[in-house]
């Protein structure tokens, strides 16, 4: 039986970039910090990321027809730390513009998606977006 805590640990000596997810809900700016994102397909743009079932934030993202993913700078690691535990990016500090997903200002770059399947993966699902629009707002290190 492989202990989860030390896989874990192995898994986090792989290098990842660091986004937020999110979405608006209830007239709010809302997200979650997440590092599980990759690139599927060029034709069409499609990328993946994956959400945890047992997350309290699970049915917001899960079930969000469109998102943003905000692939966050350097200096925006605190806003990562804050957005682990709180969901209201307001509260995290992130200032957001956007009228389909909350765009985070300062990011490197944000992609606005349109779900476009999701599979099962253990404890997580597997979303997987379709890129209906994008930018690169500033030309910084990544986090």
């Amino acid at each position: 039986m492989i202990d989860s805590r030390a896989f874990r640990d192995v898994l986090g000596c792989y290098p990842t970039g660091v986004t937020i997810v999110s979405t608006y809900a209830g007239g709010a700016a809302l997200g979650m910090t997440v590092n599980s994102f990759a690139s599927v397909s060029l034709e069409p743009p499609l990328v993946l990321w994956s959400i945890e079932r047992s997350t309290h934030r699970y049915d917001l993202l899960r079930h969000a027809r469109d998102y943003a993913i905000n692939i966050l700078a350097h200096d925006q690691a605190g806003m990562a730390e804050k957005c682990a535990h709180e969901a209201n990016l307001a509260l995290c500090g992130a200032q957001c513009s956007g009228d389909v997903a909350p765009l985070i200002e300062g990011a490197v770059a944000r992609l606005v998606c349109r779900q476009r399947a999701v599979h099962a993966g253990g404890d997580h699902d597997i979303i997987v977006g379709e890129v209906i629009a994008f930018d690169t707002p500033r030309t910084v290190p990544s986090l």
